[in-house]
């Protein structure tokens, strides 16, 4: 892991801490680097939403690794104990966030076609490019998802995105 992910994974702690995330806490494994959940009540939801966010650095990222990882990720969160049953009170959303040293035209454009349905719960994976901290996600919405995939999109580059964060300080510092 470089110095630059490792520098960018401590700022995340800290993001995480604003949106109302908490890491959660697991031994280290081949799945994620970091992971962080967030249960709350939410009307646009309909109940309790159960937020949960993976964060795996790729040295060398492809195309299939990436497609596991966002798989994995979101079967790990369903696996964990939630208080309302899924579809009956509470859904679930999972960020899978792949970091890269420089994205290639391959994931690029698989991430930007990526889209997996689930009952009343979401998988919405994103891959961060440290070079250029663009972050790339899948940019339409389903007609299925039109009451989400909005907040989904602007969620995700503000949880990951270094160019979300410093917007963020500049509104706040102008306040």
């Amino acid at each position: 892991m470089t110095k630059e992910v490792e520098e960018y994974l401590s700022a995340l702690d800290g993001w995480m801490k604003y949106f109302g995330m908490e890491q959660i806490v697991t031994e280290p494994n081949w799945l994620f680097d970091r992971a962080y959940r967030r249960t709350r009540v939410e009307l646009s939801k309909f109940g309790q939403s159960n937020t949960y966010s993976f964060i795996k650095y790729a040295e060398t990222p492809d195309v299939k690794n990436f497609e596991l990882f966002s798989r994995e990720s979101f079967n790990y969160a369903m696996s964990l104990p939630k208080s309302i049953p899924v579809g009956l009170g509470s859904m679930v959303a999972v960020y899978p966030c792949y970091l890269v040293n420089r994205i290639t035209k391959e994931l690029a454009d698989f991430v930007k076609n990526y889209l997996n349905k689930h009952y009343a719960s979401f998988e919405f994976p994103g891959i961060l490019d440290m070079f250029s901290k663009d972050i790339y996600y899948y940019p339409t919405t389903p007609v299925w998802g039109a009451l989400y995939y909005n907040g989904f999109r602007k969620e995700i580059y503000n949880m990951y995105s270094p160019k979300a964060w410093n917007e963020i300080l500049k509104t706040q510092n102008a306040k």
